[in-house]
């Protein structure tokens, strides 16, 4: 399903989907309603999953236009063709941070491929202060609803979520 190298710049996903979320991270998937922040367990922002990550690198888990990077970097929206915004949100209470761990690779309107590196995040450090579980949210929408695999051990490139258009 993927092809990771360290440190990769982008991996490889097999079949890819648009109706597919791809993981962000290796790591530990979550069941959002898991998460400890109440904007996320009680999917204010959206539903989605979350996932605890293995390593610092953050690929993209659509392709897509970036619709948004916040200003501390711990925050990108993407925006796919088919109209979905997903926000993928790294770590908890990590705005505190002030952009410090965040090495984020986009900017606003670029165009980007699912697997593509949108940031480097310096774990030891978000860790030190702050969860550094990563949010992937399928914002508030009356157009989509999506699904999780469920809490599993995950790669990045493997499907994390189904979307599926609400007729």
């Amino acid at each position: 399903m993927f092809f990771l190298k360290t440190h990769a710049e982008k991996i490889k996903i097999k079949n890819e989907d648009s109706n597919e979320v791809y993981a962000p991270v290796n790591g530990k998937v979550v069941l959002l309603e898991d998460v400890e922040d109440v904007v996320f367990s009680q999917k204010i922002l959206g539903d989605g999953a979350a996932v605890e990550p293995e390593n610092g690198e953050v690929y993209s888990p659509v392709k897509g236009i970036v619709s948004v990077v916040f200003p501390t970097g711990h925050v990108v929206g993407i925006t796919t063709a088919e109209g979905a915004n997903i926000i993928l949100h790294v770590g908890i209470d990590t705005v505190e941070l002030k952009g410090k761990g965040f090495d984020v690779k986009v900017k606003q309107g670029d165009k980007v491929e699912a697997g593509q590196l949108l940031m480097k995040v310096d774990l030891p450090f978000v860790k030190k202060y702050h969860p550094a579980t990563i949010m992937v949210i399928l914002e508030k929408t009356d157009e989509f609803k999506s699904k999780c695999v469920g809490s599993k051990q995950i790669r990045a490139g493997e499907r994390l979520l189904t979307l599926e258009r609400i007729t």
